[in-house]
């Protein structure tokens, strides 16, 4: 019992405690190559440090992706300088009170009107991976539509990676369509970008054949109303937005079993065409013969009053890659479909412990500002400021210290630019509000405390329906107006209407 051999777990323990002793030294932030090396807190649970001084930590990433939502790559146009960091890089961290900012007088305006005569009011929802699969928006849109009427899902690309798992919308596709889209590296200037950020192209055919011929060998897309809003469900009526190609390409548009060939006459860069089924349809299937490539950019299923929302989910995007959409394009889709409220709600692919300042978001999304405010002349501009994200610090999930300064810059950036501003932060509950949501029964969020799920997107958006309704209740304002559309920042003004549009009726 006592040789050598029963000290050696006393000896092997003891060199463990040493070494983790020496990694407690480690000063937070410190890299190995590519790899970022975490303190080791021997004596967190006893040793608790005051909140303050835990939040000045520098945090590690979060703790893996989600469970539901996939999780987001950072996509950061341009790093902060050394000057920007140094500047605040020692300023104490806290979660600063951030004010919700009005705005809103545009799309004001527009509901009253619907609320009185029915006429239509439509919205854009951009956003990343928070809105995916049509969260948050899905809710949204049908509270807003059992207020004010309206029907249909809104726009909807060609094909997407959300096909599969979109409750609000039924997608199947053939498998020949060529994209590009805001993550191309380098998209080809002859097939720009539309305003989802994607386009399509669907395979030539031989100049003899057409979709009265062989169908099945057309590229086609097949959409589907369902899920658990009733005013989905069903297609009154579609637009097709396409841009310019040969003289003889057409559409085959089934609904209902009949079967429609269209001509695609436009020349523009981006035309219009009208589906209207005789009787409201479950499903359109739209079969494409075009003899050479042809833009193709999606189709919005709508009703011709009350609202309509389109959702412009885009995984990874920071916000800044919309300045990828030409502003010609921008600008002759927000003649086609006559915005009354834009909503920007990014965050979580910009929120990073490694940012000690985020002047360089500030000014990359100022240019996304302006560029929505002068292709959309007519609506109001809502920033939706970052929700809580955590981090594991001292062993804990805690507030991430970039969220308080990136939810300052987004306010900053909405005062600046006369828009809207609501902070979803305090909406959720605030400081370490994400544990909550995380650790409720049924959860509301995903254990990569960053992502909601079903559950609590359609919390926030009734929290948010909530915003807009509050809004709404106010006195209106005596001066709704919008200024003039601006010349672009490269000195084009914004582009012509899109052609005429083309009434289709089946």
């Amino acid at each position: 019992m006592n040789s050598s051999h029963s000290q050696n777990p006393f000896w092997l323990v003891l060199l463990v405690v040493g070494l983790l002793g020496l990694l407690s030294l480690l000063k937070p932030g410190l890299t190995l190559g590519d790899v970022e090396l975490r303190p080791v807190r021997l004596l967190a649970d006893v040793l608790r440090k005051d909140p303050a001084a835990v939040a000045r930590l520098a945090a590690p990433p979060p703790n893996g992706p989600a469970t539901v939502a996939p999780a987001d790559t950072v996509v950061a146009a341009a790093p902060p300088d050394a000057a920007e960091i140094a500047a605040e890089a020692g300023a104490k961290l806290r979660v600063p009170t951030v004010p919700n900012l009005g705005g809103l007088d545009s799309f004001l305006a527009a509901l009253r009107q619907t609320k009185a005569d029915g006429s239509p009011v439509r919205i854009a929802y951009f956003g990343d991976s928070m809105i995916e699969g049509d969260l948050i928006t899905g809710d949204l849109r049908n509270s807003l539509q059992t207020e004010f009427g309206g029907a249909g899902v809104g726009y909807v690309p060609i094909n997407s990676i959300t096909a599969d798992f979109r409750s609000t919308v039924r997608q199947t596709f053939s498998d020949d369509w060529q994209e590009y889209n805001l993550m191309t590296p380098r998209p080809p200037a002859a097939y720009p970008l539309g305003i989802s950020g994607h386009v399509f192209l669907p395979r030539p055919l031989p100049l003899a054949d057409s979709t009265a011929g062989p169908v099945g060998q057309a590229s086609w897309v097949e959409f589907q109303g369902g899920g658990p809003f009733a005013r989905v469900r069903r297609f009154e009526q579609a637009q097709l937005f396409y841009g310019p190609g040969a003289a003889h390409d057409e559409v085959l548009v089934t609904t209902n079993g009949r079967e429609v060939p269209h001509a695609l006459a436009g020349r523009a860069a981006v035309n219009t065409m009208l589906l209207k089924p005789v009787v409201p349809a479950r499903a359109m299937r739209l079969a494409f013969a075009t003899h050479q490539a042809r833009p193709v950019y999606g189709v919005s299923f709508e009703s011709p009053r009350g609202v309509v929302l389109d959702n412009f989910s885009f995984r990874g995007n920071s916000g800044l890659a919309l300045t990828k959409i030409p502003f010609r394009e921008l600008a002759a889709f927000g003649k086609a479909l006559d915005y009354r409220l834009i909503i920007l709600h990014y965050g979580v692919n910009v929120a990073s412990a490694s940012y000690a300042s985020y002047k360089w978001y500030e000014r990359g999304m100022t240019r996304v500002v302006d560029r929505m405010q002068r292709a959309f002349p007519n609506a109001s501009i809502l920033i939706v400021g970052m929700s809580d994200k955590s981090s594991r610090i001292d062993g804990e999930f805690v507030t991430d210290p970039s969220v308080p300064r990136l939810l300052a810059a987004q306010q900053r950036l909405a005062q600046r630019n006369h828009t809207a501003f609501w902070n979803l932060f305090e909406a959720m509950g605030g400081e370490n509000s994400m544990v909550g949501w995380v650790e409720e029964s049924p959860a509301l969020a995903n254990k990569d405390y960053t992502h909601v799920n079903y559950r609590g997107a359609h919390k926030i958006a009734g929290l948010l329906f909530g915003f807009l309704m509050q809004q709404y209740a106010q006195p209106a304002s005596t001066d709704a107006s919008k200024p003039a559309a601006r010349p672009d920042s490269s000195g084009h003004q914004p582009a012509a209407s899109p052609s005429d549009t083309a009434t289709a009726i089946q």
